[in-house]
């Protein structure tokens, strides 16, 4: 009698041991919990701040630390990763891939130099480059008002219509003199630098909105040019939305996104009442290989409206920025800055701030795919017609 009761027990114990195992691989296969149990995150960077990501032409995935001063490179997909380096002693600025060329360019717009590298990242070469002023006279590195490429997302190379070709980039101007002090946030404002010349003269486009700082922006199959701002003015939290029809010289089609919010934090304002502060953004067009050509945007942020920097989220749309119906949690800790790229094979990379327990203590790249994102659900089903 005993014997059998052992063996009831045992039976009983491994059908349950069997059926745990058996739950968590179709979780996986499905997206796993909303909790982001199953998404891969490892940190890259200590006590360093400002992450930009970029895949260059041959694969190999760049992670850039203290705003593209340091760099640790990838050509394995992301699994494994080099020792962090410096791009050069004064490299600094935002990260581009030129997909004419395949060089990597890391642009300090505002001190009138870039560094770049013709093999993928491995080595680099520092040049001087001309930065032309808006109609403001905003924008080149002796004009009183320098453009800032440090802390906005990667530039992207248009693939679309009679610009195609043209690198693009978001910055901002701050006047006075780069001042981000609360008083002079009503004169700051985003912009883009283009250039026509692989990066060797850049011109500073007109103003995208004032009050906002710190842009993202991406290219719609139709040569549109979508910009997302963060913004320091505003009461609603909603990040603010521009448009290029003419490869990013002026912005035009204002207005404010119903699915995208902004952090509050810090809250330390003089004159308003609860304006958002807002946090710097990821945000990229899934290559056109890994989504049959369909426009697929990805945009990241810390998911806590009017509130702290906490949990780090992904968001996707499917018809042209117009909604975003999937989001999902890659980090519910503290979180902050954030960049995002994606590799023609559909792999997704985030490069974030992260904290376990308070800001700012790493800088960790998630590495996903659409399937994962979509939590269960048939993204496919969801592209524009």
């Amino acid at each position: 009698m005993k014997q059998m009761r052992l063996r009831l027990v045992l039976t009983l114990l491994s059908a349950f041991c069997l059926g745990m195992l058996a739950g968590r691989s179709l979780a996986g296969q499905a997206g796993g919990s909303a909790m982001a149990a199953d998404v891969e995150i490892q940190d890259l960077f200590k006590g360093v701040r400002i992450p930009k990501i970029v895949v260059a032409a041959d694969g190999a995935v760049l992670a850039f630390g203290k705003s593209g001063h340091l760099l640790r490179r990838s050509t394995d997909g992301g699994k494994t990763w080099s020792e962090a380096r410096a791009v050069g002693p004064d490299a600094g600025g935002n990260a581009i891939v030129d997909e004419v060329t395949g060089d990597v360019l890391v642009v300090r717009a505002g001190k009138g130099y870039l560094w770049r590298s013709s093999d993928h990242g491995a080595t680099w070469t520092r040049e001087s480059i001309v930065v032309k002023p808006n109609p403001m006279g905003h924008g080149s590195p002796d004009s009183g008002v320098p453009t800032n490429t440090s802390c906005s997302e990667s530039g992207i190379t248009l693939r679309h219509g009679k610009h195609k070709g043209r690198l693009v980039m978001p910055a901002r101007c701050q006047p006075p003199k780069g001042n981000n002090d609360q008083e002079w946030w009503p004169y700051n404002y985003n912009c883009a630098i283009i250039s026509d010349d692989r990066g060797k003269t850049w011109q500073v486009s007109a103003p995208v909105q004032s009050g906002t700082g710190e842009g993202t922006l991406a290219e719609l199959s139709d040569g549109r040019i979508y910009y997302n701002s963060r913004c320091h003015m505003a009461v609603d939290h909603r990040r603010r939305i521009s448009w290029s029809h003419n490869g990013g010289l002026m912005w035009t089609d204002w207005e404010t996104s119903q699915d995208l919010f902004e952090v509050g934090q810090p809250f330390y304002f003089k004159y308003g009442t609860k304006p958002s502060y807002g946090c710097n953004a990821g945000l990229v067009r899934v290559p056109p290989e890994a989504t049959g050509g369909k426009d697929v945007l990805l945009f990241s942020t810390p998911d806590e409206p009017g509130g702290h920097r906490f949990k780090m989220t992904v968001w996707a749309s499917f018809d042209g920025a117009k909604t975003w119906p999937i989001k999902r949690l890659v980090w519910k800790g503290p979180s902050a800055y954030s960049s995002l790229s994606a590799a023609k094979d559909g792999t997704v990379y985030l490069l974030f701030e992260r904290g376990q327990k308070k800001l700012y203590e790493s800088i960790a790249v998630a590495r996903f795919t659409l399937d994962w994102l979509a939590d269960g659900r048939d993204w496919r089903k969801l592209l524009a017609k």
